[in-house]
């Protein structure tokens, strides 16, 4: 597998969603910028790699891993809350959100039966068993 490193849309921060003039417009400002023509060359491969071989840019991009947290410096998100209708108390909560659901299993009896004969069947359903 290969290491992010690897990637060159990682590498050089370029977004994996943009077509080869944008990828080719930023690797030659990088290129311009370069220190050593160590660099340029690196650069130049990783240009051949996504601009000349569909097949691997497809794969360079679904390997890549956006960023999806927010910028250092930021705010945390605020919590969202649920409409609440105008002047209700209590952020939108209702009693039908704090009440506890009943359960199928205590309504039919199943979790007091020591065994499995003291279970309903389907066939002591009377909607099941249809009209008299």
């Amino acid at each position: 597998m290969r290491s992010t490193v690897d990637n060159p849309f990682e590498r050089y921060d370029l977004d994996p969603r943009e077509g080869i003039a944008a990828i080719t417009r930023r690797l030659k400002e990088l290129a311009e910028e370069a220190r050593d023509e160590a660099e340029r060359a690196r650069i130049r491969e990783a240009w051949e790699e996504l601009t000349l071989h569909p097949a691997r840019r497809l794969r360079a991009a679904l390997f890549a891993h956006p960023e999806t947290r927010a910028p250092l410096g930021t705010a945390p998100p605020a919590l969202r809350r649920r409409a609440s209708p105008e002047g209700a108390p209590g952020g939108g909560l209702e009693l039908r959100d704090l009440a506890a659901r009943p359960s199928v299993l205590d309504a039919i009896g199943a979790l007091d039966a020591p065994d499995d004969d003291a279970v309903p069947s389907l066939e002591d359903d009377p909607v099941l068993r249809g009209r008299p």
